[in-house]
Formats: C-alpha cells, sequence, structure tokens
C-alpha cells in the first residue's frame, strides 16, 4: 500500500510537467521553426558568414539564459498573488488598481499598456507560429505553396474551435505531443551539431558582442529577429496560476529549455555545412525521410502554441474584468477541480478572426515577422518595471542591490524593445494599434465606472439614513424577502429606493447585497460574507470573491440568509440596470470615453448572469443614467 502511495505521488508532479509543456510552453517551443531564419535574413542571407551564424546563436542563447531562465524563472515567478502569476497580479501585489496617483499612477499606466500589449500579441501569435509550420511546404513540396494560407487559416479555425474544451483537457492532450515536439527539437539538434561540432563555440557570449560591434547599423534588426527565440516568455508569467511555480521551473529547465538551444545550435551547424539551408533552417535539418511527419508534428505544436498565449490572455482578460478594466464578459469555467481554467467565448471569437484576417493579408511569415515580437517586447518592459517596484516593497532588498537589479533587466528588456520599435513602419503598427484599441476600453470602462458612481450618489441617499426613515403610514408591504445588489455598501440601492419612493411597496424583509472583488484570486470560505442587520426589516450582507473566483451570489448567500431566518429560495432578487446616455456633443477626449462606456455598457453581459442569479426570481429595474 505504501509502494503505490509513493507512486501515485510522483506521477500527479509528472502529469502537470506534461500538461505545463502543452499550455505553457507551446510558444516559445515553437520559436525555433522561424527565429533563426528571420535573424540569418537580418544578417544577410545567402551571404552569412560562419563567424555571423556563431554571433547570432550566441545571441539567442543569451537572450534565452538572461531574458527566461533568470528574469522569470528564477526572479518574476516568484511574484505571485495567493498562487497566481500575470502582469495584472503584479498590479494587484501593489495595490495599485484601488487608487494611484503620483509615481503610482504612473506604475499602473505601465501595468495597463502591458495588459493591452499582451492581448495584441494574443491575435499575432497563432497566425505567426501555424504560417511557420504550413511553410514546410515549400521546402518539402513546393507545388503545393499556393495552399500555404488557406491551409493555415484553416488551422487556425480549429485552434479557436477548441477552446471550448478547456485548459485541462487541452493541456492533457497536447502535453505528450508536445513532449514528442521537445524531443524531436533536441534530436534534429544534436544530429546538426554532429555535423558541424565547431557551432558549440557560440556559447561564447564574445560571439555575439562581436557581431553587433560589426553591423552596429543593423544591430537592431539583429535583436529584433533574436527576440523571437523569447517571445513565448511572458506566458510562463501569465499562466503561473495553472500549474504553479515547481511545476514551471521544472518543465523548463528539464525539458524546454535544453530542447531549444539543441535545436538552434542543429540550425546553426547545418547553415555551416550547407549556405542554401538558409532558406529554412529548420526543415532542412531534417533528413528527407522525416519531413512530412515533422510537417505533421510542427503543425501540431503550433496549435499548442496558439494555445499557450490563448489561455493567458484569457486568464488576464478574467482578471480585468473583476477589477474593473474591461466589461463583463461571460465566462465558462471548464475545470471541476481549478478555477483558473476558464473560456471567454465573446473573447475567443473576436481573436479568431483577427488571426484569420492577419494570415490572409500577410500571406507569409517573413512579413509577419516585422509586426511580431514589438508588443511583447513592451509588455516585457512593463513587467519588469512593476516587478522592481514590488520588490523594493515587498522584498525590502537594499539600493543598491534593488538599483543592479533593475539596471540589469531593463538594460536586456529596453535594448529588445527599442529594436522592436524599428518594426513600427514595416508592420509593428499592427499589433501597438490592437493593443491601444484594448487601452482605450480599459481605460474607457474604469472612467465610466468612476463616473456611473458618482452619478448614482447624485439621487440616493446613505443606507443608514434610509433605514432611519421607517415605513411611510400608506406603504403597502410585501410578504416577500427582496434582496436588492448595491454597488457600494453604505449607499441605498438605487432599485431599492425606487420600489419604495415611486411604487410606494416595501418588503417584508429586505436584504442589501453588496459584492465586492479583493485584491488576492481568491478568498476563503470563511472571510467570504459579513453579515449587518441594520433593524427588524433590513439587513445588509458584503460578499467578497477573489478576482479569480467564480462568482455565484446565491450560493454563498444561502447559509448567511438561512441564519438570519430568511430562506433563500424564496427571495427574489431586484436589479438595477442603468441606460447610459453619454454626451450628445464630443468636444473632447472625457467625451469620446464617454460614448465608448455607453457603447461596451449596452453589450456588456448582464448582472443577472455576471452574478448567477435564478432568472425567474430575479427582476430588472432600469432607469437612465446621463455621463
Amino acid at each position: 500500500m505504501a509502494s503505490r502511495s509513493a507512486t501515485s505521488g510522483r506521477a500527479l508532479p509528472l502529469a502537470a510537467e506534461l500538461a505545463a509543456l502543452g499550455v505553457v510552453f507551446g510558444d516559445i517551443g515553437t520559436s525555433p521553426l522561424y527565429a533563426f531564419k528571420q535573424g540569418l535574413i537580418a544578417v544577410g542571407g545567402a551571404a552569412v558568414t560562419d563567424a555571423e551564424v556563431l554571433g547570432l546563436l550566441s545571441l539567442v542563447t543569451w537572450a534565452i539564459i538572461l531574458s527566461i531562465s533568470i528574469k522569470y524563472v528564477s526572479l518574476v515567478l516568484r511574484a505571485d498573488n495567493d498562487g497566481e502569476g500575470g502582469i495584472l497580479a503584479l498590479v494587484t501585489l501593489l495595490d495599485l488598481h484601488r487608487s494611484a496617483t503620483g509615481k503610482r499612477l504612473l506604475l499602473l499606466v505601465a501595468g495597463l499598456i502591458g495588459a493591452a500589449m499582451l492581448i495584441g500579441d494574443g491575435v499575432l501569435t497563432p497566425a505567426m507560429s501555424v504560417l511557420s509550420a504550413i511553410e514546410g511546404l515549400e521546402v518539402i513540396a513546393p507545388a503545393l505553396d499556393h495552399w500555404i494560407v488557406a491551409v493555415t487559416v484553416l488551422v487556425i479555425l480549429l485552434v479557436f474551435f477548441s477552446q471550448r474544451a478547456g485548459t485541462e483537457r487541452i493541456g492533457t492532450f497536447y502535453g505528450p505531443v508536445m513532449l514528442l515536439w521537445f524531443g524531436s527539437l533536441a534530436a534534429l539538434g544534436v544530429y546538426g551539431i554532429l555535423q558541424a561540432p565547431q557551432v558549440l563555440w557560440a556559447l561564447d557570449p564574445r560571439h555575439g558582442i562581436a557581431l553587433l560591434n560589426d553591423h552596429i547599423w543593423f544591430a537592431g534588426a539583429v535583436l529584433g529577429a533574436t527576440f523571437l527565440a523569447i517571445t513565448g516568455g511572458e506566458a510562463l508569467y501569465a499562466d503561473l496560476g495553472h500549474f504553479g511555480r515547481k511545476v514551471i521551473t521544472r518543465a523548463w529547465l528539464l525539458v524546454a529549455m535544453p530542447a531549444l538551444l539543441l535545436n538552434y545550435y542543429g540550425q546553426g551547424a547545418i547553415v555551416l555545412v550547407n549556405r542554401d539551408a538558409v532558406r529554412n533552417p529548420f526543415y532542412d535539418l531534417s533528413p528527407d525521410l522525416f519531413d512530412v511527419p515533422l510537417l505533421i508534428l510542427a503543425t501540431a505544436a503550433t496549435v499548442i502554441a496558439s494555445q499557450a498565449i490563448i489561455t493567458g490572455v484569457f486568464s488576464l482578460a478574467k482578471q480585468a474584468i473583476e477589477l474593473g478594466y474591461l466589461p463583463p464578459m461571460r465566462i465558462r469555467y471548464t475545470s471541476e477541480h481549478n478555477d483558473q481554467h476558464i473560456y471567454v467565448g465573446r473573447l475567443n471569437w473576436i481573436m479568431m478572426i483577427a488571426c484569420a484576417l492577419i494570415v490572409i493579408s500577410f500571406g507569409s511569415s517573413d512579413r509577419l515577422a516585422s509586426a511580431y515580437g514589438i508588443a511583447v517586447a513592451m509588455a516585457m518592459v512593463s513587467t519588469t518595471i512593476l516587478f522592481v517596484a514590488y520588490v523594493r516593497r515587498s522584498w525590502h532588498w537594499p539600493l543598491p542591490l534593488l538599483i543592479v537589479l533593475a539596471g540589469g533587466l531593463l538594460v536586456i528588456d529596453l535594448s529588445f524593445a527599442a529594436a522592436n520599435l524599428t518594426k513600427l513602419h514595416d508592420g509593428g503598427w499592427l499589433p501597438v494599434t490592437i493593443a491601444a484599441i484594448v487601452l482605450l476600453i480599459m481605460v474607457s470602462w474604469r472612467r465610466g465606472l468612476e463616473g456611473l458612481g458618482i452619478q448614482q450618489r447624485r439621487f440616493t441617499e446613505p443606507l443608514d439614513a434610509f433605514v432611519a426613515r421607517g415605513r411611510p403610514p400608506a406603504c403597502a408591504i410585501s410578504p416577500r424577502t427582496a434582496i436588492f445588489l448595491s454597488r457600494g455598501g453604505a449607499v441605498t440601492p438605487v432599485a431599492l429606493g425606487r420600489v419604495s419612493d415611486l411604487l410606494n411597496v416595501q418588503f417584508e424583509r429586505s436584504v442589501i447585497v453588496s459584492v465586492w472583488i479583493a485584491s488576492r484570486p481568491r478568498v476563503p470560505v470563511d472571510e467570504r460574507v459579513r453579515v449587518l442587520p441594520l433593524d427588524p426589516f433590513h439587513v445588509r450582507v458584503d460578499v467578497r470573491f477573489g478576482y479569480m473566483q467564480p462568482i455565484d451570489v446565491p450560493a454563498v448567500l444561502g447559509p448567511a440568509l438561512y441564519a438570519q431566518g430568511i430562506d433563500p429560495d424564496e427571495a427574489v432578487y431586484v436589479i438595477g440596470h442603468e441606460r447610459i446616455i453619454p454626451p450628445e456633443d464630443i468636444r473632447g477626449v472625457r467625451d469620446v470615453l464617454a460614448h465608448v462606456f455607453a457603447f461596451l455598457a449596452r453589450n456588456a453581459e448582464r448582472s443577472v448572469d455576471r452574478f448567477g442569479l435564478p432568472r425567474p426570481r430575479t427582476i430588472e429595474i432600469g432607469y437612465p443614467v446621463r455621463l
């Protein structure tokens, strides 16, 4: 019995690491399909010299070591909010979302820009990854190259349709495929290195420094191409809540990183032996016998690459919704065991359409590479800025050590960001435009909620004052118990005031419920509900959820109401529904934001669905609010 128990204890982490390969490392795991190829193009294509090949490999090697292994795996993954990661986790750890002024406002802006950039990158990653894999047809069967775009679009559609299955099922299915992919990367790499062992001299960072010195005018293009080898790095942090730091660290150090480095060195070796391999060093590294199986495996791997960023975007969107920076969207929880496994349908379909249009518009990975990377580079800068602020606040490092940390990380990130900015005129505008739209939505929604709260307080009253007035003499009393949702616990819900003042109706018992979203991903059950009886007829209840928890108000309220002698299954829910009226004339930025907020509010998920209220027992009272 003891032996079987120990075996299962070891199997569970192994299964988690296998699933992590299928979700976390898909993006960075498929970078060998295009990163080294783009680097060779930036250096000089078929005219590349042996020294330039070694220099490019050296840059790729040390980018992976410094940016991924040291920055993310060794440092940033430790900055979790109760196990949850991502750039908005840093925002909540610094408590920037509550109120931010001065330097804190600048940190909040950095966090929102980073989040918007990651969502923009989520549109480009599937297009770039899948297109790079399908382009293997140019090497294997040149007569079929006119089918590349059509096949790529079909695969992308399948990727997004598969999201409904959920992260848990997808990770379990994709994990073994990704393990086979990394094994193939390593095997091909060893095969190439054996043909030109001198390629291992690229481990010396002086080769990379020499390459940049010799190509000073093209250093930006070289660094921009090098950055493509680490574009999936942010997914390690975004998917932290799915698997945890230890699982991600082991999977990276033992499987992903060795396989990637071996394959890059194998590609470099094959170029040293045969300059014609510059056209597509990944596929030219493979013996002809394995070309077709490799194409199939590469296509499967790029499907997984898309999964890595898509799940990260879903997690990011969930956090932004609950923190008040994106309008509510219907979220489906796809796992019975892990509430981080979610599916955001509306976001999924928007990303799918955008990805397909990008593939059709650009048509090749070489053209798309000019647009790829800039969003992730900017997001990495944002992560570094917030991470350094977090270290200063929570780890209490000495100032000299903090300066060394900030300087070291920012030198790397800003170098890559500056290099990618050179792509703005040649396609880089696309992810920046997408990120700008997302940022506009975030700012509009946040400011709109703040304006809505101000307007509501103007035509309602403090809850204590409403209760103190008592019941009017001629007031009709409904024998039912009513549960009113309030935006602020100390303020009378607009719906309660309207029913009482306009209809002259009150209920036998009224429960005023305020839903609060905490600055942490999960709130324990014993801290979830606080009940405050106001008088024999009114009860105030404050309910707290973590920003990554499912929000089911009736399920949480049930025990608390029973304790007050109220049957929750007999109570009716009364909620207010605001009809936002923006300014008639647009005279400035505020008016533009108000119009955007009004549009978002009309299309947001309704409160009855967002809070899991029973539709047959829910009454919505609409009222206009002019911003």
